[in-house]
């Protein structure tokens, strides 16, 4: 008999290899988990608009902040029933995960980058971007448009692109 043929016993390998022995565990085969997330939101979506924001104080926007949101969505011929207001910073998601829960026609970053997102470019403020058969605006955090008349002006002339234009 050799070296090689001789068997120990597992009562016999855990007392000689207590310290060093790591003992083989068969895995049972596990099923991949779908697991679908849920990405809380203002609105109902209903014309697959989303307005993606980044708050940290606030788990939508601040009032001030959202009081303007809603005079820019009636301004450009639309209600809140039909976008879908998302805070980034509560529902940290990549571009795939919003993509299929919302399945958006146009996306709206205000204060957030497509490299947060892990869109695959990145946009200028104000310039309205296809991909993918959707449309893209960046845009600054809502808090920088409140008392600045120019930045009001810019965001203004790409939603009138966006929105009105037809």
């Amino acid at each position: 008999m050799s070296l090689n043929d001789i068997q120990l016993s597992d009562i016999t390998c855990q007392m000689l290899f207590e310290k060093n022995l790591v003992a083989e565990v068969e895995m049972a085969e596990q099923q991949p988990v779908s697991e679908k997330v849920t990405i809380s939101s203002l609105g109902e979506n209903k014309k697959n608009i989303v307005f993606l924001v980044n708050n940290v104080d606030h788990k939508h926007l601040p009032d001030n902040e959202m009081e303007m949101l809603s005079n820019l969505v009636i301004a450009c011929e639309l209600s809140m029933s039909d976008i879908a207001l998302v805070n980034y910073h509560y529902n940290p998601y990549p571009y795939s995960q919003f993509n299929d829960y919302f399945e958006p026609k146009i996306i709206l970053l205000f204060g957030i980058s497509t490299a947060a997102i892990d869109l695959p470019f990145t946009i200028p403020f104000f310039q309205i971007q296809k991909f993918q058969q959707q449309l893209f605006l960046a845009a600054p955090p809502l808090a920088d448009f409140l008392d600045n008349k120019n930045l009001k002006k810019d965001l203004w002339i790409s939603l009138q692109k966006l929105f009105l234009s037809k």
